[in-house]
């Protein structure tokens, strides 16, 4: 469980090609005592820190220890993502690093809490922090300040939520994430979540995220839309929205959607994984044949 471990700073654009490209060139960036990362990388203290928080906590940087030296290099996701879009200009890849922030309940506790656990779709900073105050004390016996609470709250809505109509393409504090839309100020000043359009997210990063939370060919879909982490709570589906894309992954021979006396499964047709699909995914919008 972690609270607070960003600093208070959410991802900012450019800020994982940075920290991918600058630790392949140095594996000690983040740890020599020879090297100034806040200069290499352009960024103060704080957002160093920041930074190298949220590249192990969405799964693109992995920290190894070799001899006695604490090294970082690009995961296997970091280095899929780093071969096919570099730049991090895919809604794909935003789907997939939202996915891996939301089911990180060890190093994002309070983002895994609000997609998996809290209920409410309608909420104000009063309600989150109460409920996440709760959540915390029941699960982990941990009673954290309202301060800190606050700062989670803030962290949060700022992944998602653009900062207003000042905010320009070129405005390098905006979090890429904001462009999933799957939160929004409402005109009462509260938020809530929303559901994505059709069509926003790629079938195969829908199917990629089923083939991760399932070790089986056959799921119940109440499972891919109730369980924590499965398509419906991570990308906020609702029932229709759901069976949009089961549909369209049907359509495309990926599984088989199967109703038998009233209880809906889905059947993979296919021995792939999560790894697999996200490079199918890549070389399918960039026209590359298999």
């Amino acid at each position: 469980m972690k609270i607070r471990a960003h600093e208070t700073f959410c991802i900012r654009k450019g800020w994982l090609h940075k920290g991918i490209k600058n630790i392949q060139a140095n594996p000690r960036l983040f740890t020599s005592k020879d090297i100034n990362p806040c200069d290499i990388l352009g960024i103060g203290t704080n957002m160093v820190k920041s930074l190298r928080y949220w590249m192990n906590t969405v799964g693109i940087m992995e920290e190894v220890t070799e001899g006695n030296q604490r090294l970082q290099r690009p995961s296997r996701l970091g280095e899929i993502i780093d071969r096919y879009d570099r730049y991090y200009e895919e809604d794909g890849t935003n789907w997939l690093i939202h996915y891996m922030l939301a089911k990180n309940e060890d190093q994002a506790t309070a983002w895994f809490w609000f997609f998996n656990i809290f209920k409410s779709n309608t909420f104000d900073k009063e309600l989150f922090i109460k409920e996440l105050g709760e959540f915390l004390h029941t699960e982990y016996s941990y009673d954290c300040s309202e301060k800190m609470l606050s700062d989670e709250f803030n962290c949060l809505i700022n992944t998602y939520c653009s900062k207003g109509k000042s905010t320009t393409p070129e405005d390098m504090n905006e979090c890429p994430l904001v462009d999933l839309h799957l939160i929004e100020l409402t005109d009462n000043r509260d938020y809530k979540k929303c559901i994505p359009d059709t069509d926003s997210i790629h079938p195969l990063v829908i199917l990629a995220v089923i083939e991760d939370q399932t070790n089986k060919n056959e799921i119940l879909i109440s499972d891919l839309l109730d369980k924590p982490c499965n398509i419906g709570k991570i990308f906020n589906l609702d029932r229709a929205t759901c069976f949009y894309y089961l549909e369209q992954l049907q359509k495309m021979g990926k599984l088989e959607v199967i109703r038998t006396a009233g209880l809906d499964v889905v059947k993979l047709k296919h021995q792939t994984n999560f790894y697999d699909t996200i490079q199918e995914y890549y070389r399918a919008i960039n026209g590359v044949a298999e």
